[in-house]
């Protein structure tokens, strides 16, 4: 592999965002950034122009964690009388794909703002860095972060492995915004809003096909990209979908930036394909369903994973993305826009960020992280360490975010229970079930036993 396609490589495994984890207008952006810091503390209502839901005390249904104190005391790394310092790591400087989750840097900082205008955590005000991973650079700015901040608090990084260890080495803790290999996902000291747990899988989406489309999914293919994160990914969803009915009749790996795609669309249409799935990005598969179009070849469902939740991708693909649905476990952004907590995030968005505002689904992750570990520091009170955030975290086992997205138990990681289809529909995303909320039931998670992966460990 040449250096340039080992880049590109890479930069399609970064967009693909394993199980609950999706991008949203992420395309373009400056992408130096490298450090920020968050405004003091002030104590003043927080408000932002068109919402008045943090007045009231509540984001969506949780009361906020943030307000003023009088906490004081340096009691742990990054803690002082006046405030409390974090990192937020993304990779929006990665050279073969500019902008690279802006979104997470642009979400916390619009969470500290609105945080830090309520007067902090316990009257101390968060200090936010956030530090560029720029794809490569994963473990160097996790360094970064043990030699100064308290916590590393909603992000993620495309390359989360080559780091998850020196995490846990140094003591830090994570309540990520999202994780992608199982070293990060099944880490110690990490938790997540929406757990992104390697060993589950939700299958709501699949029992949904096989009630509605049994003969579908009886005649079901997955195409992922020849790159060890996509094959993985597309082994769990096999090990999945089987337990709920599906019958894979075609599984294939595709090269990354494939110029010939027939051989395959012919493989699938001779194996009476009915199904298709596919673990890559959403460029890939556009041009997977160009193929198809041209062949002639028409299966009764596509169904693809939250990181094709991109306005790029049916804006991109034209008609021939019409009728593919995606899977999400966020409030999507086509629901009413005064949803209390969703407004929220995006009035703050807004204000913080400007005409440059990049909505994103992992934006709206990484704000629940900040809910998150705000409402577990809140409740360690003056006494802020890490092990107390760490004993506080763990006993949150229902986290909603106050409503920006579907239930999860970040204490156990577990994932959601819960899913919602969105249908592309005349270059645009559209509900496709339920009609409103989520669909939720217990039956929509299994587990799976194949080799995956394990976490990273305090024991080493």
């Amino acid at each position: 592999m040449t250096n340039r396609r080992g880049i590109v490589a890479l930069a399609a495994a970064a967009l693909l965002v394993v199980g609950a984890c999706g991008t949203r207008v992420e395309g373009g952006s400056d992408a130096g950034v490298d450090t920020a810091a968050a405004s003091g503390a002030s104590g003043d209502a927080a408000t932002a122009d068109g919402g008045s839901q943090s007045e009231e005390g509540m984001v969506g249904t949780l009361p906020t964690p943030c307000g003023d104190g009088d906490a004081s005391g340096a009691t742990d790394q990054g803690v002082t009388d006046e405030s409390i310092a974090i990192s937020t790591i993304a990779d929006p400087g990665a050279q073969a794909t500019p902008g690279l989750n802006l979104g997470v840097h642009q979400a916390m900082t619009a969470f500290v703002e609105y945080c830090n205008s309520l007067g902090g955590v316990n009257g101390r005000a968060l200090d936010l860095t956030l530090l560029d991973a720029a794809l490569f650079n994963y473990n160097q700015v996790v360094q970064q972060a043990c030699e100064s901040s308290f916590a590393m608090v909603g992000g993620g990084g495309a390359l989360d492995e080559t780091g998850a260890q020196t995490m846990v080495d140094c003591g830090l803790v994570d309540v990520a915004g999202f994780t992608i290999s199982p070293e990060k996902a099944e880490s110690d000291r990490v938790y997540q809003p929406l757990p992104n747990a390697t060993y589950q899988f939700n299958v709501g989406a699949a029992r949904r096909i096989v009630e509605e489309h049994p003969e579908a999914a009886e005649h079901a293919a997955i195409i992922y990209s020849n790159l060890p994160v996509t094959q993985r990914q597309a082994d769990r969803q096999v090990e999945a979908y089987e337990q709920v009915g599906f019958d894979f009749v075609y599984e294939q790996a595709a090269e990354i930036g494939e110029l010939n795609w027939t051989p395959i669309v012919v493989a699938m249409r001779d194996a009476g394909v009915e199904y298709v799935a596919m673990s890559s990005t959403f460029e890939e598969f556009v041009n997977l369903q160009n193929a198809m179009a041209e062949q002639g070849f028409e299966p009764e469902v596509v169904d693809l994973e939250a990181n094709f939740y991109d306005d790029a991708y049916p804006e991109t693909a034209g008609a021939v993305a019409d009728g593919s649905t995606v899977r999400i476990t966020t409030a999507p952004f086509e629901d009413d826009p005064q949803d209390p907590a969703p407004a929220l995030y995006l009035d703050w968005l807004s204000q913080t960020a400007g005409a440059d505002a990049k909505p994103a689904l992992l934006g709206v992750q990484a704000f629940s992280a900040g809910l998150l570990f705000a409402t577990a520091a809140k409740a360690c009170g003056a006494e802020l360490t890490r092990d107390c955030l760490v004993e506080q975290l763990d006993q949150v086992t229902e986290w909603d975010g106050g409503g920006l997205h579907a239930p999860a138990d970040p204490a156990e990681n577990l994932i959601t229970e819960c899913f919602i289809q969105m249908e592309v529909v005349d270059g645009g995303f559209a509900r496709a079930f339920p009609d409103e909320g989520y669909a939720c039931d217990p039956e929509n998670v299994v587990e799976l036993t194949g080799d995956y992966g394990e976490g990273a460990s305090e024991d080493g």
